[in-house]
């Protein structure tokens, strides 16, 4: 069962229980949310809504998800191109080192 936890991001306090996450990590999680938040309403100071304040922090959580995706996904992709030479690389060992095929 998964713990009750109150944290505080900006003004707001709430209650949030979080499936693997322990109480350490879900406060942690709030003060990075909280933080940005902070910034965006200093980079938005035209803008009072705090509903927006919270959508524009989705979008930049996001957009960094995102970026973290790619470049996850491209990592992935030259470890399994540079797996598969040095696997190329090592069956035309082999074959050299055999002399029998």
């Amino acid at each position: 069962m998964n713990e009750k936890v109150e944290v505080q991001i900006g003004t707001r306090r709430l209650v949030v229980e979080m499936e693997g996450w322990t109480p350490i990590e879900i406060n942690a999680l709030a003060q990075k949310v909280s933080e940005r938040v902070v910034e965006m309403q200093s980079h938005n100071s035209s803008v009072a809504d705090t509903s927006k304040i919270a959508l524009l922090v989705a979008l930049s959580f996001a957009a960094e998800l995102n970026r973290e995706r790619s470049a996850h996904d491209m990592t992935r992709r030259l470890l399994e191109n540079k797996a598969e030479s040095l696997s190329e690389s090592l069956r035309d060992s082999l074959k050299i080192a055999d002399p029998k095929e």
